[in-house]
């Protein structure tokens, strides 16, 4: 793909468009008509690779919101190709869905599927509905007559590779800073936040929430600390660069006025850490803050629980926007 293609397909249709659109901040979207051109014409040229390269017996298996119309293309060229689709975010409430210019073409790339996944059964039940009110598309448990094919659609929740986590070694490579962050927590109670950067995290709301908490439990400063990890991402979108600055703002504010020689309200990481370094400091933490305003899944909830297999310590705070929250309900 071309500097142009990236600009109009991935950072403006994809991330300025659909993103906020289906994360629930319809005040974020960018409604631009060039945006869809190229979104359009990027997953044709998907389409045409894959056929390039199809075998007799093949299935298909197209994945999330920048592809979204690869599935109807195939089908137009291969009627009796096996397709699905498995879409990574949320989908979008009807009455939210319909806003879209491009709804009517996005669904019948959609249903171009055999099978179509989704994280939750609310996701799955807005998709079937927006199929309904908008094609036209009646359903059946879950099964939908389209020109004589079967579309399934159903929900099947992303997981991890739970021994991964649960029986990480000791005895990895683990940064230097991580290992000092794991030695204060004899002494500290340790509170976890890992996000990609981006808005529908709420990751100002939870700062600002940790300095409340702070101010109304004052015993606690010195006791506790935030070790938050934000890993840099889409830094070229509009936004987001305006996002990481206010971030940085409320941890400085919250660290001038709280903090002192010994301890720091908050550590705070702009930056990715290793596997092992991650590893370590989901077993070490007390706490894990997840606590998205709107999540597709949200897998560090389950790495998380995974990494506390031998300790059977730690607590879970997760928000109920997370998709992960249909399933850990006990968190």
């Amino acid at each position: 793909l071309t500097d142009e293609d990236n600009s109009l397909f991935y950072e403006g249709f994809s991330n300025k468009t659909i993103w906020p659109l289906f994360h629930y901040f319809p005040h974020y979207v960018h409604y631009d008509e060039s945006y869809w051109e190229c979104y359009e014409d990027v997953n044709r040229r998907f389409a045409l690779a894959v056929a390039r390269i199809l075998e007799e017996g093949d299935a298909v298996w197209v994945h999330d919101y920048q592809l979204m119309l690869v599935p109807g293309m195939l089908r137009e060229q291969f009627p009796d190709l096996s397709i699905g689709f498995f879409l990574h975010i949320p989908f979008p409430s009807y009455e939210l869905f319909r806003s879209l210019p491009w709804r009517t073409a996005i669904l019948d790339g959609i249903c171009g599927a055999d099978m179509i996944g989704f994280h939750t059964f609310d996701y799955m039940r807005h998709f079937l509905s927006s199929a309904k009110n908008i094609k036209g598309h009646d359903h059946k448990y879950g099964r939908m007559e389209i020109a004589g094919r079967c579309v399934k659609v159903d929900a099947l929740p992303m997981g991890i590779d739970y021994d991964k986590y649960a029986n990480g070694s000791e005895t990895g490579e683990v940064s230097e800073e991580v290992k000092h962050i794991a030695e204060s927590a004899i002494e500290t109670k340790l509170i976890l936040s890992v996000d990609r950067l981006d808005y529908s995290k709420g990751i100002p709301s939870r700062i600002r929430a940790y300095q409340k908490f702070l101010d109304e439990n004052p015993t606690y400063r010195g006791k506790v600390t935030l070790i938050m990890v934000v890993v840099p991402s889409r830094d070229c979108v509009d936004g987001y660069t305006e996002l990481k600055d206010e971030i940085e703002l409320l941890v400085g504010r919250i660290n001038g006025n709280m903090g002192n020689f010994k301890w720091n309200p908050i550590r705070y990481f702009y930056r990715p850490f290793s596997f092992n370094s991650l590893c370590a400091l989901y077993r070490h933490s007390h706490v894990m803050l997840v606590t998205p305003m709107r999540d597709g899944m949200n897998l560090v909830a389950k790495e998380y629980v995974a990494s506390k297999e031998q300790s059977r310590s730690g607590v879970l705070i997760l928000s109920e926007m997370a998709g992960a929250a249909a399933e850990l309900d006990d968190a």
